[in-house]
This record gives structure tokens, C-alpha cells and sequence, in this order.
């Protein structure tokens, strides 16, 4: 392979320097750096996200409803990579992965063997297991923002779910969300449980396990130490030891 330039990652900071915030981002840095493509962080506060796709002319990821103003809302997200070798941004974690796997080619693959399509249905399948989690993940990430994006992340949260800040994690709530994480996990235990190695596709990772393991490092990061104690025990310690054998490709130094 020719010398390539760095590829440009954004990528949202927290409090803590050099660290990966996102569990969304840590799927394309887990990627970039299993591929073992050179690359460089640029950190963008909560707040300067929406400018960067308006100045680069990228379409909203998505939309949320703001229901608050009773109107869907576009959402702009990270991760974005431009590829100063090709002169392109691509957003979307998925979509970047797609396009690293038909770029450099000769790079270990994270869709591999024609996998795209059940992939991304087994990323869809993941995200409907834990969005029951999502306030009770919001309330915990957003304690280690600075203090930019912090608040703009929980005024833009409290618009999107309508109810005050305070009430995202009472007690009663953080409860019935922990049932439906450990139920998540459960499930994605048996799905794993059919694979005949320690990750999804047999011994070597792809998309599905960085996507996972992402959020179980969002856990160790961001919820209280005796939290991810308990997670990483479950389902006979499978989550701690999927992260032990992927934290090799979350690479933060760069």
C-alpha cells in the first residue's frame, strides 16, 4: 500500500483529555485503528457539530422529534471522517465502515465475507434491545462532558424526551432501565452463544463486536465503577472479556 495521508476522525472530547466520549464514535476508532489505517483526531464540542455539516454541506444523519415543540428535528451526529487520499467526508459509523472495507481493500476487513446486510441488521437488532436504556445513559455520559457540550446536551435532551433533566434517572427510573440493559445483554448473549469463537463472526472481530463492544466501554467509562463491576460479570463475564480483547483497537493516542 502507497504511504497514505491521516485520515481526519471527529470525534466528540470529554473531561477527561484524549479519551473517547461516544460509544457511536469508538466503532469507527475501533475500526481505523483494527484496519491499521493512519489517522488523527479532531475534537468537536456537542455544539460545533451542527456548523461542521452546515460549512461541509453534509445532510442530516437523521431526525429526532422534539417533543417539547411537537416537531421533528434533524439531527447531526459524529463520528465524520474526510479521507484527505480520496477528498471525502463520509458520516455515519456504518457507512464509514462500508467505505474503509472498499477503499484499502487490502486492510482487514470489518464487514467481512459479503456480511454488510446482517450486520447492519444485527447492529438495528442491538440498538432496538437497549434504546430503553437511553435516558439513564444520557444522564450518566453527560456528567463527563465539558461543560460546552454539557449543556447543550441536556437541553437538547430534554427537548427530545419532554421532561426535565432531574426526572431522566429517579431511582424507580434507573431500576426498570437496568432490568432492560441486563435483559439486552441476555439477549445478546444468545446470539453470540452461536458463534463458534469469541466474537460474532468466530475468532476474529468485525463491526458487530466494536459496536458492542463500544457500549460496554461507554459503561466503564461513564456509569458508577460498582455498574460496570456488574456488567462485565454478566453472562459469565463475557462483556469484560470482550472488552479485554478489543481495548488493543481503541486506539486514543492519536
Amino acid at each position: 500500500m502507497p504511504e497514505l495521508k491521516p485520515i481526519i476522525f471527529y470525534d466528540i472530547p470529554c473531561v477527561v483529555p484524549g479519551q473517547a466520549w461516544s460509544a457511536n464514535t469508538m466503532k469507527t476508532r475501533y475500526c481505523l485503528t483494527f484496519k491499521g489505517l493512519p489517522f488523527e483526531t479532531v475534537w468537536l464540542e456537542f455544539p460545533k457539530i451542527k456548523p461542521f455539516y452546515e460549512q461541509n454541506s453534509l445532510a442530516p444523519t437523521g431526525t429526532s422529534w422534539d417533543r417539547i415543540k411537537g416537531t421533528p428535528t434533524p439531527v447531526h451526529t459524529l463520528p465524520v471522517i474526510m479521507d484527505p487520499n480520496t477528498n471525502r467526508l463520509i458520516t455515519d459509523s456504518f457507512a464509514i465502515a462500508q467505505y474503509l472495507d472498499e477503499q484499502y481493500p487490502d486492510t482487514p476487513k470489518v464487514l467481512p465475507n459479503n456480511t454488510a446486510a446482517l450486520v447492519h441488521v444485527f447492529h438495528t437488532a442491538f440498538f432496538n434491545t437497549i434504546k430503553g436504556t437511553i435516558m439513564l445513559a444520557s444522564f450518566r455520559g453527560a456528567q463527563k462532558l465539558n461543560p460546552e457540550s454539557k449543556e447543550y446536551y441536556i437541553r437538547t435532551r430534554e427537548e427530545r424526551f419532554g421532561i426535565p433533566w432531574e426526572q431522566f434517572a429517579t431511582p424507580e427510573k434507573r431500576e426498570k432501565q437496568w432490568n432492560v440493559l441486563r435483559a439486552a445483554y441476555n439477549t445478546v448473549d444468545g446470539w453470540y452463544a452461536k458463534s463458534s469463537g469469541q466474537f460474532m463472526l468466530g475468532d476474529t472481530p468485525c463491526l458487530a463486536d466494536f459496536t458492542v463492544a463500544g457500549l460496554c466501554k461507554w459503561i466503564q467509562y461513564y456509569f458508577e465503577n460498582q455498574e460496570w463491576e456488574e456488567v462485565k460479570s454478566w453472562n459469565g463475564g463475557r462483556w469484560g472479556k470482550l472488552v479485554e480483547a478489543t481495548d488493543r483497537y481503541l486506539d486514543c493516542s492519536k
